[in-house]
């Protein structure tokens, strides 16, 4: 199927990231036509090709965020974030080794939601730990059922005595 959107895409003189598969549209009356008399993902009813690419969003985000629940190798946070989004955001941060964090998180931005995970450098000094290192979307809901990233990059700092957590995330977000 990526092959025959990318073909389709050339057709129409675009350039189609393979992340924007999943914004194909079905052509007109797809949503009320019965499964049997729906155009195909490739065709509008006339059989001409049909891509539409993925909207890119320049994501900048901060997201403020406290432990619930005991803290042992695995801390779970929630909190909120402000910046291309201001929404509500929920993190597992897991420690691997004592330089290596993995991550799993869940945004919910108006409309829908995004989980997606991650792994970072982790340097402890003092009472602070550091992370540097990058996420990728897993999958999302409502509007952002369709949304893709990989390589975002993601910092920030974690009290290892509050377990109050800072992160910086930034990146391109496809829609």
């Amino acid at each position: 199927m990526r092959a025959a959107a990318r073909r389709a895409a050339r057709t129409l003189g675009m350039a189609l990231p393979w992340a924007a598969i999943g914004a194909l549209t079905f052509g007109p009356g797809a949503a009320s036509a019965p499964a049997s008399q729906a155009p195909s993902a490739m065709t509008r009813g006339g059989g001409e090709p049909v891509a539409i690419a993925a909207r890119e969003l320049n994501l900048q985000e901060t997201g403020y965020l406290h432990s619930v629940g005991e803290p042992s190798v695995t801390v779970d946070e929630q909190g909120h974030a402000t910046g291309t989004f201001d929404c509500t955001i929920t993190v597992r941060l897991t420690i691997v080794s004592s330089n290596r964090v993995t991550a799993t998180f869940t945004v919910k931005p108006k409309g829908g939601s995004v989980t997606g995970t991650g792994s970072a450098r982790f340097s402890r000094q003092g009472a602070n730990g550091y992370f540097g290192g990058t996420i990728a979307i897993a999958r999302g809901t409502g509007s952002y059922a369709h949304a893709s990233g990989a390589n975002i990059g993601i910092s920030g700092v974690v009290g290892l005595e509050t377990y109050n957590l800072t992160v910086h995330v930034h990146g391109k977000i496809r829609l």
